[in-house]
C-alpha cells in the first residue's frame, strides 16, 4: 500500500532549471527533472548541470521510509559515484543528510532554494547555494 507521506513529494514534479554558486566561485546551471515512476512509490530525479566547467549527470530514486518516517534516495552520477540520502519535509523546509553533505533548503510555490555544506572532517563548511526554479510540470 502506498505510504500518504509520498503525497510531500508532489510538488516537486516538473523540469526546473537549476542556478548557484559555489563558495570558490564556480557558476552552477542547468536543469533537475523530477518524475515518479509508475505505481507513485518511487520519485525519480534526474540532474543535468554544469558545475563550473564540469558536467554533472545523475540519477536519484527516492522513496519512503515507514520504520523512520523519513525519505531514503541513492543517487547515481557520470563519475561513477553513489550517494545515500536521508531527506526530511517540514511544511515548507527542505532537510537532506548524508556522510559529508547536508542541505537546507525552503521550498516555495515555484522555487526552491537553499544551502549545501561539506564535511571537511572537523566541521560543516558551506559549499554552494542553490536555487531551483519550475519551468514546467
Amino acid at each position: 500500500m502506498r505510504n500518504n507521506r509520498l503525497e510531500l513529494l508532489n510538488p516537486y514534479i516538473g523540469k526546473w532549471k537549476t542556478e548557484g554558486l559555489t563558495k570558490s566561485g564556480d557558476v552552477i546551471t542547468g536543469t533537475d527533472t523530477y518524475q515518479w515512476v509508475d505505481g507513485g512509490f518511487f520519485l525519480k530525479r534526474q540532474v543535468d548541470v554544469m558545475f563550473g566547467n564540469k558536467t554533472i549527470q545523475s540519477l536519484e530514486i527516492t522513496h519512503y521510509d515507514d520504520m523512520e518516517d523519513v525519505f531514503r534516495s541513492q543517487s547515481f552520477d557520470n563519475a561513477g559515484c553513489i550517494s545515500i540520502s536521508t531527506l526530511k519535509i517540514y511544511d515548507d523546509i527542505i532537510l537532506i543528510f548524508a556522510d559529508a553533505e547536508r542541505f537546507k533548503g525552503n521550498f516555495k510555490t515555484h522555487t526552491i532554494e537553499g544551502t549545501w555544506e561539506q564535511f571537511d572532517g572537523k566541521n560543516w563548511v558551506q559549499w554552494m547555494d542553490v536555487t531551483l526554479t519550475k519551468i514546467s510540470m
